[in-house]
């Protein structure tokens, strides 16, 4: 339906029947008459210069050919005035007053984060130089989402924060369910699958427990994941999972030592300094080398973990995975939880 008034409609076909006109005298001080307005244009006569050369009627055919441009030009004006007095177009910018833009994801708060926030706040909005921790600290969590979005839109220009006014309410949503995530707020979020398959999963045919411990099982060579679910959501950790490397939080990849006796061991570099190398290898075993006593290091940019995952397990294993690490992570706010002796910024 146009969401249009009749008044604009004739006040649009007013100023269409009006250039019609406008032009057609002019056809007419050129020597050209006739010329209906109404249904299609026809010629009915034309007096020609008796003269011969035609000049009369060249002058017709220019005025003609600027009588239809300005007919198209006039036509599209009243589509833009319709559209101006709110066309409803699938798509369209323009939304009806009252309607509500659909919510976006928390992935799309989570770009607006790193885009926006993250240089201040830091990657996992904890803090940083220029910022203060927003993830752990007491204050910040106790503001509700209104309030959130309030500082966001508004900024805190005593302390030095800029206002994020261009952000529409959609993605101020987002952005907010996003650092209630970093804040370890997840608790309550639905599973998107089974948690005791995706535990069948981790400790076997995706052969995460090989390099990953959870829950105090598994392996040292990667990242402890037993607290990982807790702070982020299900979309963040399926992207994980399925595109490793991308995330700036990602550990770095192997490191392949050569030594100059010939031996060669690859694995995480856990330490290095001007005159030594520290190397877990694969198997868990760590090895401290003199620099003197290595002939080459080769790092390799890539992740240790396999980058077919989204090839070789299905939308429901994948979410039956999810679902084991933040379920672990619910089941493990305790004292241990690593987070909880951390000091928190309480300033704003």
């Amino acid at each position: 339906m146009l969401g249009v008034s009749v008044d604009a409609l004739t006040r649009a076909h007013s100023v269409l029947l009006i250039r019609i006109n406008s032009a057609c005298q002019e056809a007419r001080a050129a020597d050209c008459h006739q010329v209906p307005v109404s249904g299609p244009l026809k010629i009915d006569s034309l007096r020609l210069d008796q003269g011969g050369s035609g000049s009369t009627m060249n002058r017709c055919e220019r005025v003609l050919g600027t009588l239809g441009g300005r007919v198209v030009a006039a036509a599209g004006a009243l589509l833009v005035a319709v559209s101006a007095y709110g066309l409803s177009i699938p798509g369209a910018s323009v939304r009806p007053n009252g309607a509500t833009q659909p919510d976006r994801s928390i992935a799309d708060g989570r770009q607006v984060f790193e885009n926006r926030c993250a240089a201040c706040h830091g990657i996992d909005g904890r803090g940083g130089e220029r910022a203060p921790d927003i993830a752990t600290s007491a204050k910040t969590q106790r503001r509700s989402d209104a309030e959130i979005a309030q500082i966001i839109n508004s900024g805190i220009p005593s302390g030095g924060m800029p206002a994020f006014s261009t952000l529409d309410a959609s993605t101020s949503r987002a952005l907010v369910r996003y650092l209630r995530s970093l804040q370890g707020k997840t608790g309550s979020a639905a599973l998107p699958g089974n948690p005791q398959n995706g535990k069948a999963i981790f400790f076997g045919r995706a052969r995460c427990s090989e390099c990953h411990l959870a829950a105090g099982a598994g392996g040292f060579i990667a990242s402890d994941l037993s607290f990982y679910g807790r702070t982020r959501p299900a979309e963040e950790i399926r992207d994980a999972i399925v595109k490793p490397g991308q995330s700036p939080n990602d550990s770095r990849g192997p490191v392949t030592i050569v030594t100059r006796a010939g031996q060669t061991l690859t694995g995480v570099l856990r330490n290095e300094d001007n005159f030594s190398l520290q190397l877990q290898s694969l198997d868990g075993a760590f090895h401290l080398l003199m620099k003197s006593e290595v002939a080459s290091v080769s790092r390799d940019r890539n992740s240790l973990m396999p980058a077919d995952y989204g090839s070789t397990l299905s939308a429901g294993d994948l979410n039956d995975l999810v679902s084991f690490l933040m379920s672990v992570a619910q089941q493990h706010k305790s004292s241990s939880d690593p987070r909880k002796n951390e000091p928190s910024d309480e300033e704003e």
